[in-house]
């Protein structure tokens, strides 16, 4: 197993050098909350690695998921022409999901990644709630199987979620699957917006960790850890 800085030191050394991989990574966070930013970091730090990530994506088109990590300092253009990069939006035709298309569409996930497997060394699902939303609990059991297949052949997964979307039973089993396991909340600190990243479970990194973690995503300098203790989540 190895271990991916994150290219932020100061993050890096709370999570005990950085994300293990291979591994099965999960983002909880509500909404505004920075689980898309972490993962979009988590992301960048990969392909800086040379590695080959596909991203499924519910909340945006391949312009808009692009634009969004340039606006945030993570740049990934060059990577998503030169092919290391792919980026997968989907979309429900005229916006209307129903528990059908949610069950259908976590199958077609787990599938497309299954098939593709050869082709990535890491893939992102985010968000995986509009999927897992109506599933019924022995498909998302389903799910989370086939991931862990995926990760066993040396892939790392990320998925992020929302956590008013899913069961707590299937949250419970994703908790348990999970390598890594953070849960993002939003804060305020002194009259400052401020997102705290609590580390419920990270399995692989060996340095010393920090249980809660304080971050800003701030527009010219992207994510970047605050000097603020004694703050709990």
């Amino acid at each position: 197993m190895n271990i991916i800085s994150l290219g932020i030191p100061e993050l890096d050394r709370s999570l005990g050098g950085g994300i293990p991989y291979p591994s099965l990574v999960t983002i909880e966070g509500e909404h505004g909350s920075g689980k898309t930013v972490l993962a979009q970091q988590i992301v960048h730090s990969m392909l800086d690695n040379a590695l080959k990530v596909y991203v499924i994506t519910s909340e945006a088109t391949v312009k808009e998921y692009l634009q969004m990590m340039k606006s945030v300092k993570l740049d990934v253009y060059d990577y998503y022409t030169s092919g290391q990069l792919s980026i997968y939006p989907l979309h429900v035709q005229g916006g209307k999901w129903s528990k059908f298309l949610s069950s259908f569409f976590l199958k077609v996930a787990s599938s497309f990644l299954e098939l593709k497997k050869e082709r990535y060394d890491a893939a992102i699902i985010d968000s995986l709630s509009p999927f897992a939303i109506d599933a019924a609990p022995h498909t998302f059991l389903t799910f989370i199987t086939r991931v862990k297949n995926i990760v066993s052949r040396g892939k790392s997964i990320i998925i992020t979620f929302h956590p008013a979307f899913l069961a707590e039973e299937s949250i419970t089993a994703l908790r348990a699957a999970s390598d890594v396991y953070l849960v993002m909340k939003n804060s305020s600190v002194s009259g400052m917006d401020v997102k705290l990243l609590r580390i419920v479970k990270l399995w692989g990194a060996s340095g010393e960790r920090k249980s809660v973690i304080t971050l800003e995503v701030h527009p010219s300098l992207g994510l970047r850890v605050m000097p603020l203790g004694g703050v709990k989540v």
